[in-house]
Protein backbone atom coordinates (compact mmCIF):
# COMPACT_ATOMS: atom_id res chain seq x y z
CA UNK A 1 0.00 0.00 0.00
CA UNK A 2 2.77 2.40 0.93
CA UNK A 3 3.87 2.92 -2.67
CA UNK A 4 0.28 3.54 -3.85
CA UNK A 5 -0.84 6.68 -1.99
CA UNK A 6 -4.36 6.73 -3.52
CA UNK A 7 -5.15 3.47 -1.72
CA UNK A 8 -3.98 4.90 1.60
CA UNK A 9 -5.95 8.07 0.91
CA UNK A 10 -9.15 6.12 0.31
CA UNK A 11 -8.69 4.12 3.51
CA UNK A 12 -8.14 7.36 5.44
CA UNK A 13 -11.30 8.87 3.97
CA UNK A 14 -13.48 5.82 4.63
CA UNK A 15 -12.14 5.42 8.16
CA UNK A 16 -13.45 8.91 8.98
CA UNK A 17 -16.67 8.99 6.95
CA UNK A 18 -17.94 5.42 6.88
CA UNK A 19 -19.72 3.72 9.77
CA UNK A 20 -18.68 0.28 8.52
CA UNK A 21 -15.68 -1.83 9.48
CA UNK A 22 -12.92 -1.65 6.85
CA UNK A 23 -10.82 -4.77 6.23
CA UNK A 24 -7.65 -4.09 4.23
CA UNK A 25 -5.87 -7.08 2.68
CA UNK A 26 -2.41 -6.37 1.31
CA UNK A 27 1.20 -7.56 1.33
CA UNK A 28 4.18 -6.51 3.36
CA UNK A 29 6.30 -3.95 1.55
CA UNK A 30 10.06 -4.52 1.32
CA UNK A 31 10.49 -0.73 1.04
CA UNK A 32 8.57 -0.05 4.26
CA UNK A 33 11.79 0.14 6.28
CA UNK A 34 12.60 3.33 4.39
CA UNK A 35 9.11 4.60 3.65
CA UNK A 36 7.42 3.46 6.85
CA UNK A 37 4.40 1.15 6.93
CA UNK A 38 0.95 2.65 6.46
CA UNK A 39 -1.00 2.92 9.70
CA UNK A 40 -4.53 3.97 10.50
CA UNK A 41 -5.49 4.49 14.12
CA UNK A 42 -9.22 4.06 13.62
CA UNK A 43 -10.69 1.03 15.40
CA UNK A 44 -12.81 0.49 12.29
CA UNK A 45 -9.73 -0.37 10.18
CA UNK A 46 -8.22 -3.87 10.28
CA UNK A 47 -5.11 -4.40 8.14
CA UNK A 48 -4.02 -7.93 7.20
CA UNK A 49 -0.68 -8.34 5.42
CA UNK A 50 0.77 -11.38 3.67
CA UNK A 51 4.49 -11.87 2.99
CA UNK A 52 6.37 -9.56 0.64
CA UNK A 53 6.19 -10.43 -3.07
CA UNK A 54 9.82 -11.09 -4.04
CA UNK A 55 11.66 -11.10 -7.38
CA UNK A 56 12.75 -14.77 -7.38
CA UNK A 57 10.47 -16.46 -9.92
CA UNK A 58 9.55 -19.64 -8.01
CA UNK A 59 9.19 -17.97 -4.62
CA UNK A 60 7.32 -15.09 -6.25
CA UNK A 61 4.65 -17.45 -7.60
CA UNK A 62 4.31 -19.17 -4.22
CA UNK A 63 3.93 -15.81 -2.46
CA UNK A 64 1.25 -14.75 -4.95
CA UNK A 65 -0.63 -18.01 -4.45
CA UNK A 66 -0.45 -17.65 -0.68
CA UNK A 67 -1.68 -14.06 -0.91
CA UNK A 68 -4.69 -15.05 -3.04
CA UNK A 69 -5.64 -18.03 -0.89
CA UNK A 70 -5.13 -16.12 2.34
CA UNK A 71 -7.17 -13.18 1.00
CA UNK A 72 -10.00 -15.50 -0.04
CA UNK A 73 -9.96 -17.12 3.41
CA UNK A 74 -10.14 -13.69 5.06
CA UNK A 75 -13.10 -12.69 2.89
CA UNK A 76 -14.94 -15.83 3.98
CA UNK A 77 -14.03 -15.13 7.61
CA UNK A 78 -15.13 -11.48 7.72
CA UNK A 79 -17.98 -11.86 5.17
CA UNK A 80 -18.03 -8.24 3.94
CA UNK A 81 -21.08 -6.97 2.07
CA UNK A 82 -18.92 -4.93 -0.33
CA UNK A 83 -15.55 -5.90 -1.79
CA UNK A 84 -13.34 -3.41 -3.62
CA UNK A 85 -10.16 -4.55 -5.34
CA UNK A 86 -7.48 -2.48 -7.05
CA UNK A 87 -6.38 -3.59 -10.54
CA UNK A 88 -6.58 -7.00 -12.16
CA UNK A 89 -3.66 -8.46 -10.24
CA UNK A 90 -5.71 -8.31 -7.01
CA UNK A 91 -8.97 -9.57 -8.49
CA UNK A 92 -9.05 -13.34 -7.94
CA UNK A 93 -10.13 -13.48 -4.26
CA UNK A 94 -12.89 -10.93 -4.86
CA UNK A 95 -14.12 -12.70 -8.01
CA UNK A 96 -14.27 -16.07 -6.26
CA UNK A 97 -16.02 -14.53 -3.26
CA UNK A 98 -18.61 -13.00 -5.61
CA UNK A 99 -19.17 -16.36 -7.31
CA UNK A 100 -19.99 -17.89 -3.91
CA UNK A 101 -22.06 -15.06 -2.44
CA UNK A 102 -23.65 -13.95 -5.71
CA UNK A 103 -26.21 -11.16 -5.20
CA UNK A 104 -25.55 -11.00 -1.46
CA UNK A 105 -22.47 -8.81 -1.97
CA UNK A 106 -21.35 -5.85 -4.07
CA UNK A 107 -18.31 -6.45 -6.27
CA UNK A 108 -16.34 -3.27 -6.94
CA UNK A 109 -13.12 -2.61 -8.86
CA UNK A 110 -10.88 0.42 -9.26
CA UNK A 111 -8.16 0.49 -11.90
CA UNK A 112 -5.21 2.64 -10.93
CA UNK A 113 -3.67 1.94 -14.36
CA UNK A 114 -4.99 1.48 -17.89
CA UNK A 115 -3.99 -1.80 -19.52
CA UNK A 116 -4.66 -2.15 -23.26
CA UNK A 117 -5.72 -5.48 -24.84
CA UNK A 118 -2.22 -5.89 -26.26
CA UNK A 119 -0.65 -5.31 -22.84
CA UNK A 120 -3.00 -7.86 -21.26
CA UNK A 121 -2.03 -10.34 -24.01
CA UNK A 122 1.67 -9.85 -23.24
CA UNK A 123 1.29 -9.84 -19.46
CA UNK A 124 2.14 -12.62 -17.04
CA UNK A 125 -0.09 -15.70 -17.06
CA UNK A 126 -1.80 -14.89 -13.76
CA UNK A 127 -2.98 -11.49 -14.94
CA UNK A 128 -4.16 -12.86 -18.29
CA UNK A 129 -6.16 -15.58 -16.51
CA UNK A 130 -7.66 -13.15 -13.99
CA UNK A 131 -8.63 -10.68 -16.70
CA UNK A 132 -10.47 -13.42 -18.60
CA UNK A 133 -12.47 -14.01 -15.41
CA UNK A 134 -13.12 -10.27 -15.06
CA UNK A 135 -14.25 -9.98 -18.68
CA UNK A 136 -16.82 -12.77 -18.23
CA UNK A 137 -18.17 -11.18 -15.04
CA UNK A 138 -18.17 -7.50 -16.09
CA UNK A 139 -21.62 -7.59 -17.74
CA UNK A 140 -23.58 -8.94 -14.76
CA UNK A 141 -21.57 -9.05 -11.52
CA UNK A 142 -20.19 -5.57 -10.82
CA UNK A 143 -21.76 -2.72 -8.86
CA UNK A 144 -18.83 -0.35 -9.42
CA UNK A 145 -16.04 -0.06 -12.00
CA UNK A 146 -13.81 3.01 -11.89
CA UNK A 147 -10.78 4.46 -13.61
CA UNK A 148 -8.72 7.53 -12.75
CA UNK A 149 -10.13 9.65 -15.61
CA UNK A 150 -12.81 9.58 -18.29
CA UNK A 151 -10.46 8.79 -21.21
CA UNK A 152 -9.05 5.70 -19.53
CA UNK A 153 -12.59 4.68 -18.54
CA UNK A 154 -13.93 5.08 -22.08
CA UNK A 155 -11.05 3.03 -23.48
CA UNK A 156 -11.66 0.29 -20.92
CA UNK A 157 -15.38 0.17 -21.76
CA UNK A 158 -14.58 -0.02 -25.49
CA UNK A 159 -11.84 -2.65 -25.05
CA UNK A 160 -14.18 -4.95 -23.13
CA UNK A 161 -17.34 -4.25 -25.17
CA UNK A 162 -19.22 -2.93 -22.16
CA UNK A 163 -21.25 -0.22 -23.91
CA UNK A 164 -24.55 -1.98 -23.16
CA UNK A 165 -23.98 -2.20 -19.39
CA UNK A 166 -25.90 0.15 -17.11
CA UNK A 167 -23.80 3.31 -17.15
CA UNK A 168 -24.31 3.97 -13.44
CA UNK A 169 -21.76 1.20 -12.82
CA UNK A 170 -18.94 3.30 -14.29
CA UNK A 171 -17.16 6.05 -12.39
CA UNK A 172 -14.01 8.16 -12.42
CA UNK A 173 -11.95 8.45 -9.26
CA UNK A 174 -8.92 10.73 -9.76
CA UNK A 175 -5.76 10.48 -7.69
CA UNK A 176 -6.00 13.63 -5.57
CA UNK A 177 -4.36 14.41 -2.21
CA UNK A 178 -6.24 15.46 0.92
CA UNK A 179 -7.40 19.04 1.48
CA UNK A 180 -5.02 19.00 4.46
CA UNK A 181 -2.19 19.35 1.92
CA UNK A 182 -3.47 22.77 0.89
CA UNK A 183 -0.84 25.49 1.12
CA UNK A 184 -2.21 28.75 -0.25
CA UNK A 185 0.67 30.88 -1.55
CA UNK A 186 -1.42 33.83 -2.74
CA UNK A 187 1.54 36.20 -2.57
CA UNK A 188 4.22 33.65 -3.43
CA UNK A 189 6.94 34.73 -5.81
CA UNK A 190 9.17 32.29 -7.64
CA UNK A 191 12.64 32.24 -6.06
CA UNK A 192 15.43 34.18 -7.76
CA UNK A 193 17.17 30.83 -8.14
CA UNK A 194 14.36 28.55 -9.28
CA UNK A 195 13.95 25.45 -7.12
CA UNK A 196 12.83 22.43 -9.17
CA UNK A 197 11.72 19.16 -7.60
CA UNK A 198 10.85 15.74 -8.98
CA UNK A 199 9.06 13.12 -6.87
CA UNK A 200 8.27 9.64 -8.18
CA UNK A 201 9.63 6.63 -10.03
CA UNK A 202 12.75 7.42 -12.02
CA UNK A 203 13.74 5.44 -15.10
CA UNK A 204 16.46 6.47 -17.50
CA UNK A 205 14.55 5.30 -20.59
CA UNK A 206 11.04 6.07 -19.33
CA UNK A 207 11.52 9.67 -18.15
CA UNK A 208 13.20 12.80 -19.48
CA UNK A 209 15.85 12.53 -16.78
CA UNK A 210 18.82 13.06 -19.12
CA UNK A 211 17.27 15.95 -21.03
CA UNK A 212 16.22 17.82 -17.90
CA UNK A 213 19.49 17.26 -16.06
CA UNK A 214 21.56 18.52 -18.99
CA UNK A 215 19.36 21.62 -19.21
CA UNK A 216 19.78 22.31 -15.49
CA UNK A 217 23.57 22.02 -15.82
CA UNK A 218 23.49 24.61 -18.62
CA UNK A 219 21.35 26.93 -16.46
CA UNK A 220 22.90 26.17 -13.07
CA UNK A 221 23.23 29.85 -12.15
CA UNK A 222 19.43 30.15 -12.34
CA UNK A 223 18.12 26.72 -11.32
CA UNK A 224 18.49 23.95 -8.72
CA UNK A 225 17.05 20.45 -9.04
CA UNK A 226 16.23 17.87 -6.36
CA UNK A 227 15.02 14.29 -6.86
CA UNK A 228 13.05 12.17 -4.37
CA UNK A 229 12.41 8.56 -5.33
CA UNK A 230 12.23 5.06 -3.86
CA UNK A 231 12.10 3.42 -7.30
CA UNK A 232 15.14 4.19 -9.46
CA UNK A 233 16.41 1.86 -12.17
CA UNK A 234 20.11 1.04 -12.51
CA UNK A 235 20.68 3.18 -15.60
CA UNK A 236 19.16 6.19 -13.85
CA UNK A 237 21.31 5.56 -10.75
CA UNK A 238 24.45 5.40 -12.86
CA UNK A 239 23.55 8.55 -14.75
CA UNK A 240 22.83 10.54 -11.58
CA UNK A 241 26.08 9.31 -10.05
CA UNK A 242 27.94 10.68 -13.08
CA UNK A 243 26.46 14.16 -12.65
CA UNK A 244 28.89 16.16 -10.52
CA UNK A 245 26.90 19.32 -9.86
CA UNK A 246 26.02 20.78 -6.47
CA UNK A 247 22.84 22.22 -7.94
CA UNK A 248 21.49 18.68 -8.59
CA UNK A 249 20.77 16.46 -5.61
CA UNK A 250 19.24 13.00 -5.19
CA UNK A 251 17.60 12.49 -1.78
CA UNK A 252 16.25 8.94 -2.05
CA UNK A 253 13.01 7.79 -0.43
CA UNK A 254 10.52 10.00 1.35
CA UNK A 255 7.40 9.01 3.26
CA UNK A 256 4.21 10.20 1.57
CA UNK A 257 2.96 11.93 4.73
CA UNK A 258 6.14 14.03 4.81
CA UNK A 259 5.77 15.33 1.26
CA UNK A 260 3.76 18.49 2.04
CA UNK A 261 6.45 19.72 4.44
CA UNK A 262 9.13 19.05 1.82
CA UNK A 263 7.36 20.34 -1.30
CA UNK A 264 6.54 23.71 0.25
CA UNK A 265 10.25 24.53 -0.07
CA UNK A 266 10.20 24.39 -3.88
CA UNK A 267 8.86 26.48 -6.77
CA UNK A 268 8.27 24.02 -9.61
CA UNK A 269 7.14 20.38 -9.48
CA UNK A 270 8.15 18.20 -12.42
CA UNK A 271 6.38 15.35 -14.23
CA UNK A 272 8.92 13.74 -16.59
CA UNK A 273 7.21 10.62 -17.96
CA UNK A 274 7.80 9.67 -21.58
CA UNK A 275 4.91 8.28 -23.69
CA UNK A 276 6.05 4.67 -23.33
CA UNK A 277 2.50 3.27 -23.14
CA UNK A 278 -1.12 4.31 -23.51
CA UNK A 279 -1.38 4.09 -19.73
CA UNK A 280 1.08 6.96 -19.34
CA UNK A 281 -0.22 8.99 -22.29
CA UNK A 282 -3.78 8.98 -20.94
CA UNK A 283 -2.76 9.95 -17.45
CA UNK A 284 -2.91 12.84 -15.01
CA UNK A 285 -0.32 11.71 -12.44
CA UNK A 286 -1.16 12.23 -8.78
CA UNK A 287 2.02 14.31 -8.45
CA UNK A 288 0.44 17.06 -10.58
CA UNK A 289 -2.24 17.58 -7.97
CA UNK A 290 0.09 17.12 -5.02
CA UNK A 291 2.44 19.79 -6.35
CA UNK A 292 -0.47 22.18 -6.96
CA UNK A 293 -1.89 21.53 -3.48
CA UNK A 294 1.43 22.68 -2.01
CA UNK A 295 1.44 25.87 -4.09
CA UNK A 296 4.01 24.81 -6.70
CA UNK A 297 3.79 25.42 -10.43
CA UNK A 298 3.86 22.21 -12.47
CA UNK A 299 5.92 21.50 -15.58
CA UNK A 300 4.78 18.27 -17.24
CA UNK A 301 5.76 16.57 -20.46
CA UNK A 302 3.46 17.58 -23.30
CA UNK A 303 3.47 13.92 -24.40
CA UNK A 304 1.23 13.12 -21.39
CA UNK A 305 -1.75 14.32 -23.36
CA UNK A 306 -4.50 13.85 -20.77
CA UNK A 307 -2.77 16.24 -18.36
CA UNK A 308 -3.19 18.96 -20.99
CA UNK A 309 -6.89 19.00 -20.01
CA UNK A 310 -5.93 20.56 -16.63
CA UNK A 311 -3.17 22.84 -17.97
CA UNK A 312 -3.43 26.54 -17.13
CA UNK A 313 -1.21 29.59 -17.52
CA UNK A 314 -3.56 32.53 -16.89
CA UNK A 315 -3.61 31.96 -13.11
CA UNK A 316 -1.14 30.54 -10.63
CA UNK A 317 0.01 28.02 -9.62
CA UNK A 318 0.50 27.28 -13.31
CA UNK A 319 0.29 23.85 -14.95
CA UNK A 320 2.44 24.02 -18.08
CA UNK A 321 3.05 21.51 -20.87
CA UNK A 322 6.77 21.41 -21.69
CA UNK A 323 8.63 19.89 -24.63
CA UNK A 324 11.41 18.16 -22.68
CA UNK A 325 12.85 16.86 -25.94
CA UNK A 326 13.80 20.41 -26.94
CA UNK A 327 14.44 22.39 -23.77
CA UNK A 328 16.78 24.78 -25.59
CA UNK A 329 13.68 26.50 -26.94
CA UNK A 330 11.85 26.52 -23.59
CA UNK A 331 11.25 30.06 -22.36
CA UNK A 332 11.51 29.37 -18.65
CA UNK A 333 11.49 33.08 -17.77
CA UNK A 334 8.04 33.36 -19.33
CA UNK A 335 7.00 30.14 -17.61
CA UNK A 336 7.84 31.45 -14.12
CA UNK A 337 6.44 34.95 -14.73
CA UNK A 338 3.36 35.61 -12.58
CA UNK A 339 3.03 39.28 -13.40
CA UNK A 340 -0.64 40.33 -13.46
CA UNK A 341 -1.85 36.83 -12.60
CA UNK A 342 -4.22 35.94 -9.77
CA UNK A 343 -4.01 33.00 -7.42
CA UNK A 344 -6.51 30.24 -8.25
CA UNK A 345 -7.85 28.23 -5.35
CA UNK A 346 -7.26 24.52 -5.71
CA UNK A 347 -10.15 22.03 -5.75
CA UNK A 348 -8.19 18.89 -6.62
CA UNK A 349 -8.79 17.12 -3.30
CA UNK A 350 -10.01 13.58 -2.69
CA UNK A 351 -12.71 14.80 -0.30
CA UNK A 352 -14.43 16.16 -3.43
CA UNK A 353 -14.57 12.78 -5.20
CA UNK A 354 -14.58 9.93 -2.67
CA UNK A 355 -18.13 10.65 -1.50
CA UNK A 356 -19.39 8.74 -4.58
CA UNK A 357 -17.77 5.46 -3.62
CA UNK A 358 -18.80 5.95 0.01
CA UNK A 359 -22.40 6.34 -1.13
CA UNK A 360 -22.20 3.12 -3.16
CA UNK A 361 -20.67 1.17 -0.29
CA UNK A 362 -23.26 2.49 2.16
CA UNK A 363 -26.35 1.62 0.07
Amino acid sequence: MEIYPPICNLIDYLSINSTDKIIVISTKNEKSKKLGSYKNNSKKVIIKRSDTIVSSSVLRILRYLFFYLNSFQLLLKYAPKSVLYFDTISSWPALMYKKIKRSKIKLMAHYHEYCSPQEYANNMLLIKAFHRMEAKMYPHSYHWISQTNEVRLQKMVYDNHLESIEQSVFHTMPNYPSKFWAKSKTNHEISKKIRLVYVGSLGYDTTYLKELTEWVVKNKTDVTLDFYSHNVDEKAKSFLASVKEDTIQFHGSINYTQLPKVLINYDIGLVLYKPVSENWIHNAPNKVFEYIACGLDVWFSKTITYTITVARESTFPKIIAVNFENLNEFDFEKAIDRGGLCYKENNFFYENVYHEILTEISK
